[in-house]
């Protein structure tokens, strides 16, 4: 067994956002174990420092992903339920991803209506109450239960407009206080498409007093509305004794290690010596519903990226002990023949001969390689740039965007130049004088690092997949284009399906 937790030093943490999919085949106890697991399938349960082939103390499961009642997710999602609190931390997503798609139901009708007003029907305050509750037993952190601001004019909703998510966001705010049990801390979530909007929003709900703060919209994408709001938060003393900041839905490696940086300059500058800043993407499940693995994380500067590629998939290697050849703990007790279980001719679970070789359980293994690599991923990819900020210290002055992938003479060969700069950016920043002016004067590098297109406007779930990926290769962002969340949904339905 490998402790990837101890690994993270003072990093930003990664969360793995669970799949409902993989918490449930993790639950069910007839399928079949490669040879290789010595623990059976429980060791894929990453959250289990006694039998998990690897450990890893954080990770993120949604309320948009889950039974919410309580006996059926205790009974199905065995792995977030079981897992030792002392040892482990969970934070809960309160599913406004869903909500906004209309995945999980409102009445929307009766959306504003108060326990004791005249006629109440209080089936939006159940679907609030269930939430909550799952949220307050499962989770030592919960989002609130925010309404993203691209949910408007959907038909799923009653949402209009902005000022319309705002709204709903306020009351289901002051519901969750109302409501609270004690059992988990709450964080506020900011959302905003633009600077406008995010400023809006921040000053209506900044006084609500929960623990700490999601990132969502352009508030976890944008850098530089990331650092002013940060600026404006320090400010106002809106950090202080908030110990837990989240980033929804961020998988670029290069923002795992901006995000490291952030928090290393507001603990020493002590904005809040305490403070975890944390960021979730559900790439290493959301890949395999598409047919994809990780292969070999590549940390050069010029490709600074998790490698994906289609995995093996042929009828032809039923039985094979040819070794899984991708590392992780997962992987180096892997066959190809535990992958592709079906060989020509082999009827599936509904007694049909399908395209893939694949089994529902293969799915799951993957998956659990997959998480595996990413964690170690973002560890040395923070460890080098922590090596290679001892050499080379960019002043900002310098900087001046390149076309392609040039690199200039005395930068690193394996961290990304925009990388290093911003290490020594953001520690001036946090010292200055004129932390805004600072900010303004460098706003067209903060634009060159910020993953803005269509976030904030537009659904984006946690797979963090849909996005611009600076200098890596074109390729890279062309398969990470073509990855489907959908896919995974669909998975997880035909796993309940089963179970029904």
């Amino acid at each position: 067994m490998q402790d990837l937790s101890k690994f993270n030093r003072d990093h930003a943490t990664f969360l793995p956002a669970i799949s409902g999919f993989y918490t449930g085949m993790l639950s069910r106890h007839d399928d079949r174990c490669p040879a290789g697991f010595e623990n059976g399938i429980e060791g894929m349960n990453f959250l289990d420092p006694d039998k998990g082939y690897f450990f890893y103390d954080t990770a993120l499961y949604s309320a948009g992903h889950a039974y919410l009642d309580l006996e059926k997710s205790v009974e199905k999602e065995n792995m977030v339920w079981t897992r030792d609190r002392d040892k482990t931390t969970l934070v809960s997503d309160s599913g406004g991803f869903q909500i906004g798609k209309g995945v999980i139901k409102f009445d929307w009708e009766h959306f504003y209506e108060k326990e004791g007003d005249k006629g109440y029907v209080g089936k939006a305050d159940k679907t609030r109450r269930d939430i909550q509750i799952w949220q307050e037993h499962i989770s030592e952190w919960s989002m609130v239960l925010d309404v993203p601001g691209w949910a408007t004019n959907r038909p799923e909703t009653g949402i209009k407009n902005f000022e319309d998510c705002l709204k709903a966001t306020m009351h289901n705010n002051e519901f969750y206080l109302d409501n609270r049990l004690g059992m988990t801390k709450y964080l506020n979530v900011l959302q905003g498409g633009n600077w406008e909007e995010s400023q809006l929003w921040y000053d209506a709900v900044k006084d609500y007093e929960f623990e700490g703060w999601g990132m969502g919209g352009q508030n976890m994408c944008n850098m530089e509305l990331v650092l002013k709001r940060l600026i404006i938060m320090r400010d106002e003393g809106k950090l202080e004794g908030k110990d837990w900041m989240h980033f929804l839905g961020t998988s670029r490696m290069d923002w795992a290690c901006y995000l490291t940086q952030i928090q290393r300059q507001l603990r020493k500058t002590n904005v809040n010596p305490n403070i975890t800043l944390s960021y979730d993407c559900a790439s290493p499940f959301v890949s395999v519903a598409n047919g994809k693995t990780y292969t070999t994380p590549a940390h050069f500067a010029d490709k600074w990226t998790y490698c994906i590629e289609f995995a093996p998939d042929d009828k032809g290697f039923k039985g094979s002990n040819i070794p899984w050849p991708f590392q992780s703990e997962i992987g180096k007790r892997l066959t190809i023949g535990d992958i592709c279980v079906y060989g020509p001719g082999d009827l599936n679970k509904i007694k049909k001969e399908g395209k893939t070789s694949w089994d529902s359980f293969s799915y799951a293994l993957i998956m659990a390689h997959n998480v595996n690599q990413h964690i170690r991923a973002v560890q040395i990819g923070n460890d080098l740039v922590d090596i290679e900020t001892q050499l080379y210290q960019p002043n900002i002055r310098d900087w001046k965007k390149l076309k392609g992938k040039a690199n200039t003479k005395g930068d690193s060969e394996w961290v990304p130049r925009n990388i290093l700069f911003f290490a020594t950016f953001v520690e001036e920043l946090f010292s200055s004088n004129k932390p805004m002016q600072f900010i303004q004067d460098n706003a067209q590098y903060l634009r060159d690092i910020s993953n803005t297109a269509n976030r904030g406007t537009r659904p984006v779930d946690s797979s963090g997949l849909f996005e611009y990926a600076g200098e890596l290769e074109e390729k890279d962002i062309e398969d990470m284009a073509t990855l489907d969340d959908a896919k995974l949904d669909e998975l997880e339905e035909t796993l309940r399906e089963d179970a029904a």
